[in-house]
């Protein structure tokens, strides 16, 4: 149930109005300490979250801040919920700076309609301490919970099992959305954009919406504004240095040529850009491939991350800028959201998620994963297996148990970020 709509006579402006048959309509169990030392990023939160819960494609919300004259305050359709939450955050004092007003008081309207969503009880919503607060079924409610920022690979490990694709989708809109400012929600894949939108548009009725698009092995960052994908230039434009794309397919050409046609091949033209070059490699040249495109690379001055993937007799290859790849990109994006590295969980199941899983963050190697992935996890955890550096004091990786995005909430529980 998203609530109730009222309409409202235009004159004036009665949703700010409050009377005796009208009375405050307050936040339960507000815990004001916990609030005010919660983090997203760096330093004390001063601000009120609010995540509204509508179909309204615009809303606004239509208030007063410590007493202030009201005004409006557009909210965004949230990227990893766009059909479902609106939200803003607005930066607020500890307290209300007027004797006897609300630290927020408000209403949320319709885009510019004359309809607007107010307490079941009547009156205003009011909100007496920073925090993060829902708007659903015309009631306010405190937000609880650590946001976290999930990196996940798809094909393995948030896809695969369609029942626990759906699974992760509910838990993630309907309890991790709301936390904070909001917790941030990243595909980290080797597929392209137009390649994840076609998965999109095949699964997305049970598929999470990601904020962030990290594509093609890390050598693509996009966003999501809540109606259009936009490709972040400086993360494209910095992959330039020690690069050279022609250098770089010459030296794939020359292993083809040692390799022979029969071991090795280029993927098809969607699956390479600007920054990356793909082959398919048997596994038995597949030592005598690497090292010729060490010593071409050596020789042209190129920096090159070779990143191999796969199971069976053939292998993924994939070339990118020293400076690209999915830990690079996970930690670039991170940066943009501003989270702390114990709330950035990174998830996978084969070898081009080793990069990403090896870094500081908290890790799940999906129960489902392959060998290759399987063998890393055995020798990291000689070195990890007393480990407590994850978030509690506990191991940073962590092997789970079942398969694909069941693997993704039982290692978000092993945290306690669940």
């Amino acid at each position: 149930m998203l609530g109730k709509v009222f309409k409202l006579p235009p004159r004036g402006c009665p949703a700010c109005t409050r009377s005796a048959r009208n009375p405050r309509v307050h936040a339960a169990s507000v815990e004001t300490t916990s609030q005010a030392s919660q983090t997203v990023g760096a330093g004390k939160q001063t601000q009120v979250s609010i995540f509204f819960e509508t179909p309204w494609k615009q809303s606004v919300l239509h208030g007063s801040i410590s007493g202030a004259p009201w005004k409006d305050v557009p909210l965004n359709r949230v990227g990893s919920a766009p059909n479902r939450w609106s939200s803003c955050t607005l930066p607020v004092p500890q307290a209300s700076a007027a004797a006897g007003a609300p630290l927020l008081e408000f209403v949320l309207r319709h885009g510019l309609k004359d309809e607007w969503n107010k307490p079941a009880q009547g009156g205003n919503y009011v909100i007496d301490a920073p925090g993060s607060y829902t708007i659903r079924s015309n009631a306010v409610q405190h937000s609880t919970g650590t946001p976290v920022m999930l990196v996940s690979d798809l094909d393995g490990t948030m896809v695969g099992d369609d029942a626990a694709t759906a699974a992760f989708r509910n838990w993630w809109e309907e309890e991790a959305v709301t936390r904070g400012s909001g917790s941030v929600l990243v595909y980290n894949t080797g597929r392209s954009l137009d390649s994840f939108l076609g998965l999109m548009k095949e699964k997305g009725h049970f598929l999470a919406h990601p904020d962030a698009l990290i594509s093609a092995v890390g050598t693509k960052v996009h966003s999501f504004d809540g109606e259009s994908w936009r490709e972040d230039a400086a993360w494209t434009a910095q992959l330039d240095k020690d690069w050279d794309l022609v250098a770089v397919r010459d030296a794939a050409y020359k292993a083809l040529t040692q390799a022979g046609r029969d071991n090795m091949h280029f993927r098809p033209k969607e699956e390479l850009n600007q920054h990356k070059v793909t082959c398919g490699v048997k596994v038995e040249v597949l030592d005598s491939v690497l090292a010729s495109l060490a010593a071409s690379f050596a020789a042209a001055g190129i920096k090159a991350n070779m990143i191999t993937s796969g199971h069976g007799d053939w292998r993924f290859l994939d070339i990118v800028p020293i400076r690209a790849g999915k830990l690079e990109a996970l930690q670039y994006v991170q940066g943009q959201y501003g989270f702390p590295t114990q709330q950035v969980v990174a998830c996978g199941d084969s070898g081009n998620d080793i990069l990403m899983l090896q870094g500081e963050n908290p890790a799940v190697v999906v129960g489902n994963s392959q060998p290759d992935l399987v063998k890393w996890y055995t020798e990291q955890m000689k070195t990890e297996a007393n480990s407590t550096s994850g978030p509690g004091g506990r191991a940073r990786l962590y092997f789970a148990p079942r398969h694909e995005a069941y693997s993704i909430l039982e290692g978000l529980h092993y945290w306690n970020l669940k």
